[in-house]
């Protein structure tokens, strides 16, 4: 893995063609540097999950998300509610989709996504093919009780 520093986002933002970046560094302080330094227009998402109500709080617009995959509707409400600065309600549906961010990479991706998607959509295969391998029952009990706590099962 290569980062790209604060300082080279900012060179590229000059270009017509790089309108933005998702960004997975996890390093929270990097939302403001990028901010800054590229300006209002520049569209900062985030890369990880768990991370967006603080990474939306900072200045980000949105998320790469993998838990949308799994539960579309709220994961939509929770970034219209942040676009809209209504961070009351965000923090609402962050409490719900915050147990299913973590689950999802309870065990070796892809795993426990497609578990949660055969949970939430009847009949959705859930084969895996080597070297990827089904999620632990360790996982499949995490994975079932965030989706219960989203209202999803």
């Amino acid at each position: 893995m290569t980062d790209i520093k604060p300082e080279t986002v900012a060179r590229l933002a000059q270009l017509p063609t790089v309108i933005g970046i998702k960004d997975a560094s996890g390093d929270m302080p990097r939302v403001t540097d990028h901010r800054l330094a590229c300006g209002p227009d520049f569209c900062l998402l985030s890369g990880v999950d768990e991370q967006s109500l603080a990474f939306n709080a900072a200045g980000g617009r949105g998320c790469i998300s993998v838990t949308a995959n799994v539960a579309p509707k709220l994961c939509a409400e929770f970034q219209a509610a942040c676009a809209s600065g209504d961070y009351n309600l965000a923090r609402q549906l962050n409490d719900k989709l915050y147990p299913l961010h973590l689950a999802l990479f309870s065990d070796a991706s892809p795993g426990p996504v497609k578990y949660a998607l055969s949970r939430v959509i009847d009949g959705f295969p859930t084969e895996l093919r080597l070297p990827m391998t089904p999620p632990s029952e360790a996982s499949r009990r995490q994975v079932d009780a965030a989706l219960e706590n989203a209202g999803l099962i």
